[in-house]
């Protein structure tokens, strides 16, 4: 058994397309933007990983679930990647990324902690 979709929560649908576009790199699934429906998936092909739904937080103890979690650093998506320090030199190099976490080893092995600007942190491992 494997996960083929999710949700994550978000304060913007547009704006977090675009992030998740643009900066992380996935690509459109499936994309309605007059009903805010985005659906993204792995750069590498809906085969190679779980698609994402990104959902308009509508419910107030959602959002304030969402806020306490962000606040406390709490990664919403662990991603992975196949070379995190590569990615971190990436992303760092854009200037406008938000990061929560630096580089880190540990027994998690190779990761770094990013602030997806729609309310969620993203952990992106060495997978």
């Amino acid at each position: 058994m494997r996960v083929i979709v999710t949700g994550v929560h978000v304060t913007d649908p547009h704006r977090a397309h675009a992030f998740y576009t643009e900066v992380l790199g996935m690509r459109d699934v499936v994309v309605v933007p007059e009903h805010e429906l985005f659906i993204v998936g792995p750069s590498t092909g809906w085969e190679q990983g779980c698609q994402i739904v990104l959902e308009r937080i509508e419910d107030p103890v959602v959002q304030a679930y969402c806020e306490r979690q962000h606040r406390e650093g709490n990664s919403a998506l662990m991603l992975g990647v196949p070379d995190a320090e590569l990615e971190y030199r990436r992303l760092k190099e854009r200037g406008d990324i938000v990061f929560h976490e630096e580089l880190t080893k540990d027994i998690l092995g190779l990761h770094f902690q990013i602030d997806d600007t729609v309310g969620n942190v993203l952990s992106i491992h060495t997978a």
